[in-house]
């Protein structure tokens, strides 16, 4: 009979390290799972927020001429300075013409402007300004203008109306019309207040547009 007292017994697995391993990999998987729902919360928060102050228009992103496009990349169209209701500024002895054809340029402009005879308020002072009717049109029906339809108007918002009858310098304009290709010219005279500074002669044309003319070059 053999001796079994050398014979070494096989050691047993250590009972729980796998199962120890597997509590650990599950501990894993729920911290990143917690931590992506974490991460998707405040992502959602944040486009809440940003959809809130755009539509409210407190949005910083969208102030001090930042913007961000998550679109196309299609610019917005920059609005133009002869968009109905902004006036248009005409250089000194430049033409400006309405939608109708009918052209205006100023070819004279004298303040103050020397009288005899002529009783002025105190404070004010008389300004001349000449200009030049035309129909640039080459057929159709004469186009109709009327002195009332200019004024001279300051920066600060003075508005000065033209002076009708009284003051005449024997070429002053009337209300009349012009044919296709004709030019008329006329004397426009205005009281004015002496401490204004600058002034600029304002065309309401048929068209509803109003252009401004400088009156110096």
């Amino acid at each position: 009979m053999d001796d079994l007292g050398s014979y070494k017994i096989p050691r047993e697995a250590e009972v729980g390290r796998e199962v120890r391993f597997e509590t650990r990999r599950s501990a894993n998987r729920t911290a990143l799972f917690a931590i992506g729902g974490i991460a998707f919360l405040c992502v959602c928060l944040c486009v809440g927020v940003t959809a809130l102050l755009t539509a409210t228009g407190n949005n910083p992103l969208l102030t001090d001429g930042l913007t961000i496009n998550f679109g196309s990349p299609e610019s917005t169209p920059t609005p133009r300075a002869s968009a109905r209701g902004t006036p248009t500024l005409v250089p000194f002895n430049r033409a400006g013409k309405n939608d109708n054809g009918l052209q205006v340029t100023v070819t004279a402009w004298q303040r103050p402007l020397p009288t005899e005879d002529v009783e002025i308020p105190d404070g004010q002072e008389l300004a001349l300004v000449t200009v030049r009717i035309q129909n640039s049109r080459t057929t159709g029906a004469p186009l109709k203008f009327d002195p009332e339809d200019f004024a001279l108007v300051s920066e600060v918002g003075d508005r000065f109306a033209v002076n009708i009858g009284g003051i005449t310098t024997g070429e002053n304009l009337k209300a009349g019309e012009v044919k296709p290709g004709e030019i008329k010219k006329g004397d426009l005279i205005f009281f004015v207040y002496s401490d204004v500074p600058d002034l600029q002669l304002a065309w309401t044309s048929a068209d509803g547009k109003t252009r401004l003319f400088r009156l110096t070059r």
